[in-house]
């Protein structure tokens, strides 16, 4: 893995771990009959609560919700993490890609794992609030789905302490909220035999069940269920974007989207043969291939088995054809996002949503890509992956279009801004330019277009600030998930720049969920997208307003042309 990935899950776990070590006095919340007991020991005094039962499933069936108002006196010991959700070890060959995916299982935050461990009765949620704070308070409440490619991620590693903290410190106090969800074939099974057995998507419900409880419980914590903000990056804001399409409003009032929207991915049907054949390969691996039924074979085999046939699987291909993602299900996706968004088939709420500048540089697979046949190679399988490289290429007015307007110049490719140098091969800045077009600017702007057309509020941002001087990971640039300890507020004083960024994004994040409007007094001045479609660059000395419009061209025609490109 790089050492940005490792800085990045380590920064948030080492505030993790400093925590748990200070947890000390105990703090309880009731609901009804029952007892919450949680801490506050860390530097702020900030009260958590830890590894809280939202939902309970037997393996791939939905969850059903835990009730904490039963008439039985209960205690729930809230002073620890709960356990990781079974989960893929890597997202791909460490030597192509940078495990950018893996913020749970990296080296970084190994500690973690042994600590807190997984398992699949994990569907759990932690809470942070300022200290103090009464059941009567009536805060914001800003729930978290973490990214890692729907094969990643545990609450542990994303603490709200630094969230809350900021939000003090700006007299806009706030409840963070970060939760559990399934993930990979146990959360998002794919094939035929999941579509048939009622099995898609569950990773999705996971999530809606937790902002249900939050509806139910978050005011005993002193939260106001009506003003919920729903948060995440990547796979989390692609989440996020797909609870948009529900016909149910009243799980949060406001979402921020980062690095994603429900369209960023193409989502494909349970049938797909590449799905089939991952299921099938899964099926094969745990010795459930003679069985009658595959499926209730695959249900039974012990967690251990199947968790190594997970990690068994060419881990190069998951992250080629993505099988354990949203699929259309006909209910919580009817349909293709992309079509969903253009029809204007959504729901209203205000929203902010933001890329980082070098979005693709961390998904060219391979990065060592010198010729215009490699370059192609490379888009036919990160963003056609049900396409052959050969079938692919044969469109050739499609090809001509893109070689055009993303020319194989290293000056004119990502990461931006880095002149004639080509870090890995001749075309690999080609690649991450059109890979981060495709599917973070495009999407963004395709869906700030569509809901402007519905006067829905919106806030864009552009994250400009480097994390790293390291010559070595010059290849990354602003790259893919850099943004998520900014948002964490995860950056101490002595650390500059990076605590001014971290400052100004926790900072609003934290206005908008208490005022639908992330502008606050100290930070330069935020304005709605509207019809000047302008975006705020974020970066430590030249943070400001900038127009929407760069690599227009490009981005317009990925839009047009995205069905075409994803085989949608």
């Amino acid at each position: 893995m790089t050492r940005s990935a490792r800085n990045l899950a380590g920064r948030l776990c080492v505030v993790v771990l400093l925590g748990v070590q200070a947890l000390s006095q105990t703090i309880t919340v009731s609901i009804g009959s029952s007892s919450v007991l949680g801490s506050n020991g860390n530097a702020a005094d900030i009260e958590s609560f830890l590894g809280i039962t939202y939902g309970v499933a037997a393996r791939f069936k939905r969850s059903s919700p835990v009730s904490y108002l039963a008439p039985a006196e209960a205690i729930i010991n809230a002073t620890t993490f709960g356990v990781a959700c079974p989960q893929t070890v890597t997202a791909g060959n460490p030597e192509n890609y940078g495990g950018e995916m893996n913020p749970v299982r990296s080296k970084a935050n190994a500690e973690l794992l042994v600590a807190y461990g997984y398992g699949e009765n994990c569907l759990t949620l932690d809470i942070y609030r300022p200290p103090g704070t009464l059941s009567n308070a009536s805060l914001p409440v800003m729930v978290w789905i973490s990214g890692g490619a729907f094969l990643q991620g545990s609450t542990s590693v994303y603490p709200g302490t630094g969230i809350v903290a900021r939000s003090m410190e700006l007299g806009l106090p706030v409840i963070t909220v970060i939760v559990n969800y399934r993930l990979a074939i146990w959360g998002f099974p794919g094939g035929q035999e999941a579509a048939d057995n009622n099995a898609l998507n569950l990773g999705l419900y996971d999530q809606r069940d937790a902002f249900t409880w939050v509806q139910n419980y978050i005011s005993y914590f002193g939260g106001d269920p009506t003003k919920v903000t729903a948060f995440g990056s990547s796979a989390g804001a692609i989440s996020i974007g797909h609870h948009l399409f529900t016909s149910d409003s009243n799980l949060f009032r406001a979402a921020i989207m980062g690095s994603g929207t429900a369209s960023t991915l193409a989502v494909r049907k349970p049938n797909d043969p590449a799905v089939q054949a991952v299921y099938d390969g899964v099926v094969n691996l745990v010795g459930c291939s003679t069985a009658s039924d595959t499926f209730a074979c695959l249900s039974a085999v012990d967690e251990d088995t199947l968790f190594n046939a997970v990690n068994t699987y060419d881990p190069d291909s998951l992250f080629q054809i993505r099988p354990w993602a949203p699929i259309v299900d006909g209910e919580l996706i009817p349909d293709d996002p992309f079509t969903l968004i253009s029809e204007g088939n959504f729901a209203t709420k205000p929203f902010i949503t933001g890329d980082v500048v070098d979005e693709g540089t961390r998904f060219v697979v391979p990065q060592a890509i010198n010729t215009t046949d490699d370059f192609l190679n490379v888009v036919a399988i990160v963003d056609s992956p049900t396409l052959t490289p050969s079938t692919f290429t044969e469109n050739q007015t499609l090809i001509s279009e893109l070689e055009a307007l993303y020319p194989a110049t290293p000056a004119a490719g990502s990461p931006f801004g880095t002149g004639n140098v080509t870090f890995f091969g001749a075309q690999f800045k080609r690649a991450a330019a059109l890979i981060g077009d495709l599917h973070f600017h495009s999407q963004r702007r395709a869906f700030l277009a569509a809901t402007a057309k519905k006067n829905v509020p919106s806030w864009s941002y552009q994250l400009a600030q480097l994390t790293s001087t390291d010559p070595s990971v010059a290849w990354e640039g602003v790259a893919h998930e850099t943004d998520v300890p900014f948002v964490f507020n995860a950056y101490p004083s002595t650390d500059g720049d990076l605590y001014t960024v971290a400052s100004y994004i926790s900072g609003y994040w934290v206005a908008f969920a208490n005022n639908l409007d992330p502008n606050v007094a100290g930070q330069p001045t935020w304005n709605e997208y509207g019809s000047s479609k302008q975006s705020l660059q974020i970066e430590a000395g030249a943070t400001e307003m900038i127009a929407d419009n760069f690599r227009q061209a490009g981005t317009d025609f990925l839009t047009t042309a995205r069905a075409q490109i994803f085989n949608a």
